[in-house]
């Protein structure tokens, strides 16, 4: 009953809005400081101290009535703290149900790619979803696919798995790691998978429907022919594990598969949607309609690409409409990033960034990246706090007020930037990077460990990237302490056998003798399907064969 009576108080009091406006690192200062607000309006501040709380429990908190009233509020807070894991969130949607969510990823869009920022490719969706949101300016991937992908669907620094580079056809993410859809789905969330996954394709166990997506409709390698859908001479095309033959362009499947899974949305349970193109990743070939647009752009690689964007802005604009017809579209939280910088010798742009896909300045690991929810995230706004791949698990979780343990992730939730405009302090500084280049942040400073171009020697670089965002400047020399410091933190990094990929680079694959890419370009299938690979392989480990 006195709790109850407490929490009625509570809430009469508005102290879940005050609860949720401030940012105290002690939960007892933090239920402190919103008793005081609740009953006296005072405000004493962020960085209040226990002592300066009881003495201002001395002077306004007379009589044990007064004292055990606010202790019985204080127990009912922390429980209700408990039971949520975090901050109140006001995570429901128009009609008191936990959102929907659909987070798209593209594959090696650059930075200088959107219409947004100045691009001169048309991404007329893209730049709606932009207005109708947030954008996160300084938003950051790892500098390649697959430790991105593991990053955010672990909420976990893979370098510390061997997740370095693209990964092995024989590698995957761990088994033992609980990932994004299955946290949804404990939630009470539908989860669906269309497209790209990267993330293991050598047994079933591996892949997405047997990694908490309930439905999973695409490819399990780093790319295919988008017409083919061969990848390294083998189909890899596929719903739940059965490889599929189906003509048409893969941009156009994908988007059709997504529309399919919301035209049958029923409203029983919220869905979770990872909707993860491979455009516009290489190979370069000409999506079906080319009408003779970008004529301007004089370089071939980069008029392909460029087509090749528009058309995936294209379908995405489908999946906004979708939303909208099927009434959706307010209480679903719409997530848009790409998985690494641009690749510049495949017709990508990063701006003015400095490098693109594969290393880890700037120019290929901040990313464009989008968050939208009509009527809760206040449009055409941006943040300029950092956001890191893997600060995406813990914020979708907060963010659906679903339990977790915050402590289990190398990421941070960013809900509170996001929703409230209230940044929370990170406590350790981030390292992003593969085998072959790193970089440390402890905002707003950069260390980037990196080999120049034909040397065997990797060098240490330290950057101001709040006033320095091209890393033109490198200030190790005059901050040698802070450079030693980032540098320290690559050097204590456990060192793992590499998951990456050894071979050539994929784009080799796509070029003539001359070097050039081949537009027109066709895969052929010359070996047994990845998928019916995967399940022969496992079926025999089963048997002991």
């Amino acid at each position: 009953m006195m709790i109850r009576r407490a929490v009625r108080f509570a809430s009469s009091m508005g102290v879940s809005r005050a609860w949720s406006s401030i940012p105290h690192s002690s939960a007892v200062v933090r239920v402190s400081s919103v008793l005081i607000w609740a009953i006296t309006s005072k405000d004493i501040g962020n960085n209040v101290t226990s002592g300066e709380l009881k003495g201002f429990f001395d002077q306004n908190l007379k009589g044990r009535a007064m004292l055990a009233r606010y202790l019985t509020v204080l127990v009912a807070l922390a429980l209700a703290s408990c039971s949520t894991s975090g901050q109140i969130s006001d995570a429901t949607g128009a009609d008191g149900q936990k959102p929907n969510i659909i987070f798209i990823m593209v594959d090696d869009m650059g930075w200088g790619d959107v219409g947004y920022h100045g691009s001169e490719i048309a991404t007329p969706n893209i730049d709606k979803l932009a207005k109708s949101g947030l954008i996160i300016d300084r938003a950051y991937s790892f500098p390649i696919c697959s430790p991105t992908r593991a990053a955010l669907m672990t909420g976990r620094n893979p370098l510390q798995y061997g997740i370095d580079g693209p990964l092995e056809n024989d590698a995957m993410l761990p088994l033992q790691l609980k990932v994004l859809p299955e946290y949804l789905r404990d939630g009470g969330y539908k989860t669906w998978m269309v497209g790209k996954w990267h993330l293991g394709m050598a047994s079933v166990d591996a892949m997405p429907q047997s990694r908490g997506f309930d439905s999973f409709y695409g490819h399990l390698g780093g790319f295919i022919d988008y017409y083919t859908h061969v990848y390294l001479g083998g189909l890899d095309w596929q719903r739940d594990g059965k490889s599929l033959r189906e003509k048409g362009y893969s941009t156009d499947l994908l988007t059709r598969e997504a529309i399919k899974l919301l035209s049958g949305q029923s409203d029983d349970k919220p869905f979770f949607m990872y909707l993860s193109y491979n455009a516009p990743h290489t190979p370069l070939q000409y999506p079906p309609e080319t009408d003779g647009t970008y004529g301007n752009i004089k370089n071939s690689d980069r008029r392909v690409y460029a087509q090749m964007l528009t058309y995936l802005d294209t379908s995405i604009g489908s999946i906004l409409d979708k939303l909208k017809e099927r009434n959706l579209a307010e209480n679903t939280i719409i997530i848009f990033m790409s998985d690494n910088g641009g690749l510049l010798t495949a017709g990508a742009s990063n701006g003015k960034l400095r490098a693109g896909k594969g290393s880890a300045f700037e120019g290929g690991v901040r990313v464009p990246a989008i968050i939208s929810w009509p009527g809760k995230i206040k449009p055409a706004t941006m943040t300029k706090t950092p956001m890191f791949v893997q600060d995406w698990l813990p914020t979708l979780l907060e963010a659906t007020n679903i339990n977790h343990d915050s402590h289990g992730f190398d990421g941070m939730s960013n809900w509170s930037a996001i929703f409230r405009n209230q940044p929370k302090p990170r406590a350790e500084p981030v390292i992003l990077g593969t085998v072959r280049s790193k970089a440390v942040y402890q905002w707003p400073y950069k260390l980037v460990r990196e080999a120049d171009a034909g040397s065997a020697t990797a060098q240490d670089r330290l950057f101001n990237i709040s006033i320095d965002p091209e890393e033109k400047n490198d200030i190790s020399g005059s901050n040698s302490d802070m450079t030693r410091k980032l540098a320290a933190r690559i050097d204590a990094m456990p060192l793992r056998p590499s998951k990456g990929n050894k071979g050539p680079p994929p784009e080799s694959l796509f070029k003539g003798p001359d070097g050039k890419f081949l537009y027109d370009i066709r895969m052929p299938e010359t070996r047994e399907p990845w998928a019916d690979a995967a399940t022969r392989v496992s079926s025999e480990k089963r048997s002991g064969s």
